[in-house]
C-alpha cells in the first residue's frame, strides 16, 4: 500500500494528460475512435482517482484535504466526476477538452507538491466532515462547470447573432445542448450544496451542544455566503421550472452567481475569520 500511493500519484497526471489529449483530438478532428476512447479514458480515470482518494484517506486516517495540495487532487476529482456524469447523462462529448484541462492543472500541482501526515486536526477524521466536504466540493465543482457552459452558451449565442462563427464555435455543441448541460450542472451543484449545508448544520449543532465548538455557527461568514449562493441558484432553478426563464437568462445567471461566489469566497478568506479556514 505504501508503494501504491506514490505510483498513483505519478500516474494520475499522466492519465489526465491522456484524457485531455484524447478529447482534444475528438474536438478538433472528430475521428470515430476518439468518440469511443476518450469517454472510456475519462471514466477509468474517475474510478482510479476515487480509489486513490479512498486509499489516501484510509492510509492517513483523515479526509484528504489536510493541506492545499491534498485539496487540489480532491478538486480535480470532483470536477472530473461531475463532467463524466454529465457526459454520460447527456451524451455531449465535445466539451471535454475544456472541462478536463483545469483538473489536469490541479492534479499536476498536487502530485508535484503533496505531502501527507497523520498529525491532523481531529475534525478531519470525522465521518460527518467527510460527507460535508465531499458534497460541498462536488457541488462547487458542478457550479463551476455550469458557469463554463453558461459562458459557452452566451458566447455562441452572440456569435450566431453576429453571423461570425469561427472554428471553435462550430465545434461546440449547439445552443440547445449547451442549455441542457448548463441546467443539469446547476441542478447537480444545487443538490450537492443542499446536502452539504444540511449535513454541516446537523453536525455543527451536535458539536455546539457538546461544547466542542466555540463561536456562533449561524453568524459564520462562510456559512452565510454559502446559503446566499445556494438561495440564488435555487431561485434560478425555480425561475426556469416555474417561470420558464429562457436558456439565455439561466446561462447569464449561472455565470454571474459563480463570479459572486468566487469574489465572496476570496473576500472571506482574505479579510474575515471563519471556522471554515481549514477547508
Amino acid at each position: 500500500m505504501s508503494l501504491l500511493l506514490p505510483l498513483l500519484n505519478i500516474l494520475l497526471p499522466l492519465g489526465y494528460l491522456l484524457a485531455v489529449l484524447s478529447y482534444g483530438v475528438l474536438f478538433f478532428s472528430e475521428p470515430a475512435w476518439a468518440h469511443k476512447v476518450a469517454p472510456r479514458i475519462a471514466r477509468t480515470l474517475v474510478a482510479i482517482h476515487a480509489a486513490y482518494l479512498i486509499l489516501e484517506g484510509v492510509t492517513f486516517a483523515h479526509v484528504p484535504v489536510a493541506n492545499m495540495w491534498e485539496a487540489f487532487t480532491f478538486i480535480a476529482f470532483a470536477l472530473t466526476a461531475v463532467y463524466v456524469a454529465l457526459e454520460w447523462r447527456l451524451g455531449t462529448r465535445t466539451t471535454g477538452v475544456f472541462l478536463l484541462a483545469p483538473p489536469l492543472v490541479f492534479q499536476i500541482a498536487s502530485s508535484a507538491f503533496v505531502t501527507h501526515t497523520r498529525e491532523v486536526d481531529e475534525i478531519l477524521r470525522s465521518s460527518w466532515f467527510g460527507v460535508h466536504v465531499t458534497t460541498a466540493l462536488l457541488g462547487f465543482a458542478a457550479l463551476t462547470i455550469a458557469a463554463v457552459y453558461g459562458m459557452m452558451y452566451t458566447m455562441l449565442y452572440r456569435s450566431l447573432k453576429r453571423g461570425q462563427v469561427g472554428l471553435v464555435f462550430r465545434r461546440l455543441p449547439d445552443l440547445e445542448a449547451l442549455a441542457r448541460l448548463n441546467w443539469h450542472a446547476i441542478l447537480v451543484g444545487w443538490v450537492n450544496l443542499t446536502v452539504a449545508i444540511a449535513v454541516g448544520m446537523i453536525w455543527v449543532s451536535g458539536l455546539e451542544a457538546r461544547g466542542e465548538l466555540a463561536g456562533n455557527f449561524l453568524g459564520d461568514p462562510k456559512f452565510i455566503s454559502t446559503v446566499v449562493i445556494w438561495a440564488l441558484y435555487g431561485a434560478s432553478l425555480t425561475g426556469r421550472l416555474i417561470f420558464r426563464w429562457p436558456s439565455k437568462r439561466l446561462a447569464l445567471v449561472s455565470v454571474f452567481t459563480f463570479v459572486l461566489m468566487l469574489v465572496s469566497s476570496m473576500g472571506i478568506s482574505l479579510f474575515l475569520e471563519s471556522f471554515h479556514q481549514f477547508e
